[in-house]
């Protein structure tokens, strides 16, 4: 990229009020991190978070802070802390396996074929995204799927695989069942809570582990995502409401969130799948619609994803996953540091730049997610593993997004060696 970011003079940063909460909001989630991780540990299989969880919560609600994210210094030293085996696990990966942590894929029908679980086995994979045709619209079917793709990932000897879907509600989701309605239909808290939290339960019974889900953009104007209903609201305070309790629900239910499209797409017209998108918004429009991602974009079970849009006032011409601006400037100014995420790799949006993996994660994304193993993920694998072996992308960046992707998958109880 050609020139930082342009800011406005005023764009907010997270104030006192917004730290304090921060930090309760951040005990809550890692005091569920644990407690998913010893009841998996143990083999206990309930839902609800431990005694020790619980108490944390309700000494927070008792000193009146409500919830919210993590500050980035707070946070920052919570994944030192917590990520010191992930990290050293990231370490004892050969390179080959490292690139495969940050490589998302799919594949067609219900049955997972022997060339994704080979791939699995290999190492060459570290996520999987189940898509409509592959879920059967059953949470049975998916289950048996996702079984058969984890035993892939142990027998090689590798980390398990974050599974995850579009779970988000109304138009968008994969499986029958929770959510039973569309975001803009969560008009309260305690709602998106419930149905964070209940979404959380049937995609447990499914295998899923992470949902691509909630939707943060704020729906300024009647685009695509206003049309189908997937934003919490207008402005920014109702989004951050809705979106950060749908999160802890999810959170509260052992699986992991992920808010979307960092920088916000609430203003776009039209979807990155169908066509190159510039979103106009100011900076400091873009700084106040990122409420949401300042008050939940951290903690142990989150994650967000990044937009393929380019955005004139912060990234130029640059898709935001492509830019380091994003990862270098603005997202540190926002206090936002979770592992991060593509949209659809390839697109119409991105289509148009060479080398997109590379230059995405030497930018510092942590996965790219792919619609198709063979077509797409296998060549964008291999084409990672070339850069990375050949220096043409740091091999401490490839750890360094291997490390947080093993972060997570700790965080969730999966199982990091």
């Amino acid at each position: 990229m050609s020139r930082r970011p342009t800011r406005a003079p005023g764009r907010p940063a997270p104030r006192n009020a917004v730290l304090l909460a921060g930090l309760a909001f951040s005990v809550i989630l890692v005091a569920t991190a644990v407690a998913i991780a010893l009841s998996r540990g143990s083999g206990h299989t309930g839902r609800q978070p431990t005694p020790s969880a619980r108490r944390s919560a309700a000494s927070v609600r008792q000193a009146g802070v409500p919830s919210a994210a993590a500050s980035g210094t707070h946070h920052h030293a919570t994944r030192s802390q917590a990520g010191h085996g992930p990290t050293a696990a990231a370490g004892r990966l050969s390179i080959a396996q490292q690139v495969g942590q940050l490589i998302v894929a799919t594949y067609a029908g219900t049955t997972p074929p022997a060339s994704i679980l080979t791939a699995i086995r290999d190492g060459q994979i570290g996520g999987v995204i189940l898509m409509g045709d592959n879920t059967g619209d059953s949470v049975s079917l998916t289950a048996a799927a996702t079984s058969q793709l984890q035993q892939a990932a142990a027998s090689g000897g590798n980390p398990r695989l974050l599974i995850m879907s579009d779970q988000e509600g109304g138009q968008v989701k994969r499986l029958p069942g929770w959510p039973d309605r569309p975001a803009a239909d969560m008009t309260t808290p305690a709602l998106a809570r419930h149905e964070g939290f209940e979404t959380a339960t049937m995609l447990h019974k499914a295998g899923v582990n992470m949902d691509l889900a909630p939707v943060a953009d704020v729906a300024r104007t009647d685009g695509f995502i206003a049309h189908d209903q997937r934003a919490f609201g207008p402005d920014p305070v109702t989004v951050k409401r809705g979106a950060c309790a749908f999160a802890a629900g999810l959170a509260r239910g052992g699986v992991a969130y992920t808010l979307k499209h960092f920088p916000g797409l609430g203003d776009a017209l039209l979807s990155t799948d169908n066509a190159p998108v510039s979103v106009a918004e100011s900076s400091t429009d873009l700084s106040a619609d990122a409420s949401a991602y300042r008050t939940c974009g951290h903690g142990p079970l989150a994650v967000v994803m990044v937009s393929s849009a380019s955005y004139p006032s912060l990234t130029g011409s640059v898709p935001a996953v492509l830019s380091p601006s994003i990862y270098r400037t603005v997202m540190p100014e926002d206090g936002i540091n979770a592992l991060t995420i593509s949209d659809a790799f390839p697109s119409p949006a991105i289509k148009p730049w060479s080398t997109p993996a590379r230059r995405a994660i030497g930018a510092g994304l942590d996965m790219v997610m792919y619609p198709n193993y063979e077509a797409n993920a296998l060549v964008a694998y291999k084409g990672l593993l070339a850069d990375a072996r050949a220096g043409s992308l740091s091999r401490s960046r490839v750890v360094a997004a291997a490390s947080r992707v093993l972060t997570l998958k700790h965080a969730l109880g999966l199982g990091v060696p």
